[in-house]
């Protein structure tokens, strides 16, 4: 067991006064924290699928920057292999504050964030944030490892402009493939102002009081023939009740309905075992874990008639997803998912959401990328509206843009992967694009969707290696083809995504 430190002293383009500081003020990784999440112990049978899911796990810890599991030694005479776990630090500590840009409004943050508390892989985070919806003061706690267990937990209580919300989760989840059996509760209480909008501006505003409860358990056989399939079933209380406040901006549009669910559900899903590694394609200079597998998840629960609930419901969520790996560098995501319930013989809110995404290699610092997004909807709650603009992939344009009962979005952009990694620190990207996108249907308050809207533009990306807050910071410039007569064309755009 290893745990290398952020910068490697060995090599001497990282041997410097600073990194070594940073390696001396760096709390390390405890390697206990690290074999309590190994699939296999001393003595197992040699499992190559148990080494590969490690190393998958132990990459997915936001403390972790990546993780290598190989045989270092076999004795033929004892039939005994020797096994080396080598993972490797990133700073983890962040007091800092950050401001953003995206579809024309301001964000800022205020925080102190750790991510490795004491070594041990927890988490815990304050912050102070402003956005267009609200300011917020946030504090977190959250543990994959729960005293060195599979357990989880995590809890939240955000003290915001609109209201409080407090949230909690206790889990025990499928970690791996193999992992026989699963329990988790978590909930969620608390109140929030909900903007409806029209033509990129907000019209309408309401409160929603929201009360959460799920609990279940989930069985498998484990990992059978490459496939994994499990079964779940447990309790959920689901209650959104809708006000209005004479603060607020207001319309004649009557409020939503109040929703209140009280029901048992069951759900299924399988899983293939079809993972492989890359670099390049979402991250940069990084391994990304992608999936070439299908799997499938269903659930289904009912929610009797009484007089505390809104009448009886028949409630359901599928999801699919898969990805094909074609000609050497071309390669396929795609995923969808349908939600929605049938209320008293009625289907409502029922939403199909679907995405493609396609990658072809060009070379080693060139990728082409493609990506496809669509919403339909069948009489969505009316606390709910299918939006396009700024901060849904359309960048030349402002947030919330345009409005409807579906959507469509395509991107296409060549990316730039260089070899520039100024101070051993960042490594550095680029992209031109081109968005495409529009509704359908009219919103709310009658406003008729803008049709196709289109931009162009190019942006920086600056890949983070090495800390464990954000991977990559877009800095985007687009402009926009159908920007509305007045409005503005160049939107400047400053953000930090999961994704490249």
């Amino acid at each position: 067991m290893h745990v290398a430190n952020i910068f490697d002293l060995d090599d001497p383009r990282e041997d410097r006064g600073l990194y070594r500081l940073a390696n001396h003020l760096h709390i390390h990784t405890r390697e206990g924290v690290v074999r309590a999440q190994l699939l296999f112990a001393r003595g197992d049978p040699l499992d190559i699928h148990k080494l590969k899911e490690t190393e998958r796990i132990l990459r997915t810890r936001h403390y972790l920057n990546d993780a290598w599991v190989v045989a270092t030694r076999y004795d033929a005479a004892r039939n005994v292999v020797d096994l080396a776990v080598t993972v490797r630090d990133v700073w983890t500590l962040s007091p800092g504050i950050s401001i953003g840009r995206s579809g024309g409004s301001n964000a800022s943050r205020l925080s102190f964030e750790e991510q490795n508390l004491f070594g041990q892989g927890s988490s815990i985070a304050v912050t102070r944030a402003r956005n267009v919806d609200r300011t917020s003061t946030n504090f977190s706690y959250a543990d994959s490892n729960l005293l060195r267990s599979w357990w989880q937990l995590g809890v939240n209580y955000a003290d915001n402009s609109d209201g409080r919300v407090r949230s909690g989760s206790l889990a025990k989840p499928f970690t791996s493939l193999d992992t026989k059996t699963a329990i988790g509760f978590d909930g969620i209480s608390g109140a929030s102002v909900v903007s409806r909008y029209s033509n990129g501006a907000i019209a309408d505003q309401f409160e929603a009081q929201r009360s959460y409860f799920d609990s279940y358990y989930g069985w498998s056989r484990g990992l059978v023939g490459g496939w994994t399939q499990r079964w779940f079933a447990g309790v959920r209380y689901d209650s959104t009740v809708f006000t209005r406040r004479a603060d607020l901006a207001q319309s004649p549009v009557a409020l939503p309905d109040d929703r209140r669910f009280a029901y048992p559900f069951v759900g299924w899903q399988l899983v293939e075992d079809h993972f492989d590694q890359g670099e390049n394609f979402d991250l940069i200079g990084r391994t990304e874990d992608l999936y070439f597998g299908r799997s499938l998840s269903a659930e289904l629960g009912y929610s009797p008639r009484s007089e505390a609930l809104q009448g009886s419901a028949l409630l359901g969520h599928f999801t699919a997803l898969a990805g094909w790996a074609f000609d050497p560098g071309q390669d396929l995501f795609a995923n969808a998912s349908l939600d929605g319930r049938l209320q008293d013989g009625t289907a409502r809110n029922v939403t199909l959401n679907a995405n493609a995404r396609y990658f072809q290699r060009i070379n080693e610092h060139q990728l082409f990328y493609a990506a496809l997004t669509g919403v339909a909807t069948h009489r969505l709650d009316a606390d709910r509206q299918v939006l396009l603009g700024g901060d849904t992939g359309l960048r030349g344009y402002p947030l919330r843009f345009q409005g409807g009962t579906s959507s469509l979005l395509a991107t296409v952009e060549h990316r730039v992967f260089t070899d520039w990694y100024p101070l051993r620190l960042v490594r550095v990207g680029g992209a031109v694009f081109f968005d495409a996108g529009r509704t359908w249907g009219h919103d709310y308050f009658g406003a008729t969707p803008a049709g196709l809207l289109k931009d162009i533009g190019l942006g920086l990306r600056i890949g983070n290696n090495r800390s464990a807050l954000g991977s990559v910071l877009h800095v985007d410039l687009s402009y926009a083809l159908d920007s509305p007569p007045g409005s503005k064309r160049f939107e400047v755009t400053v953000e930090t995504k999961d994704r490249f």
